[in-house]
């Protein structure tokens, strides 16, 4: 009988919710700072325009719609955040982590992204115009029509990547690697 109500137990916990990001939290004002603790908050629509946020831990973030305009996020962890229509002009994001994050409509006009990593980060339909990808990673990226108009790309590595239907006019990509990219319908 214990055996039963133990295996009924174990399978109650299993089937129960536990907790979920999907709400985000609250971010106590005191960590909007460099290095500080913002993961799994939620900065949905806020205005963090010119915000020094370097190397503030964003994973799991829900920052959609949000003003980042001009904004140090240089060395910034953004793991699977969700940064979709949010404007990042002129931020610099330099060695920053967005592995995963959702940029989709998202606005990096003249962002400076040198270094960042960008694996498996979804910029589909995003506006990239002028902006510096320097050595950057993007294996696994989804930039299906984005604007990558001016783009700087040389040295970076762009590897099973969808850049169908993207705008890479005037962009740059010296010695940047290429490997089994989807270019359909791109416009160089």
């Amino acid at each position: 009988m214990k055996k039963i109500f133990a295996i009924a137990g174990l399978l109650a916990l299993s089937i129960t919710p536990t907790a979920s990001f999907a709400d985000h939290l609250e971010p106590k004002e005191s960590e909007i700072r460099p290095g500080g603790d913002l993961a799994h908050t939620n900065l949905k629509g806020r205005d963090l325009s010119g915000a020094n946020l370097k190397g503030a831990n964003l994973d799991d973030a829900s920052l959609r719609i949000a003003n980042l305009k001009g904004a140090d996020l240089n060395g910034a962890y953004l793991y699977n955040a969700d940064l979709s229509a949010a404007n990042l002009k002129g931020a610099n994001l330099k060695g920053a982590v967005l592995s995963g994050a959702d940029l989709k409509g998202a606005s990096l006009r003249s962002t400076k992204l040198n270094n960042a990593r960008l694996d498996g980060a979804d910029l589909n339909g995003a506006d990239l115009y002028n902006a510096n990808l320097k050595s950057t990673y993007l294996n696994k990226t989804n930039l299906r029509g984005a604007d990558l108009n001016n783009v700087n790309l040389s040295n970076a590595r762009i590897n099973y990547s969808d850049l169908s239907g993207a705008n890479l006019r005037g962009a740059d990509l010296n010695n940047a690697m290429l490997y089994s990219v989807n270019l359909k319908g791109a416009d160089f």
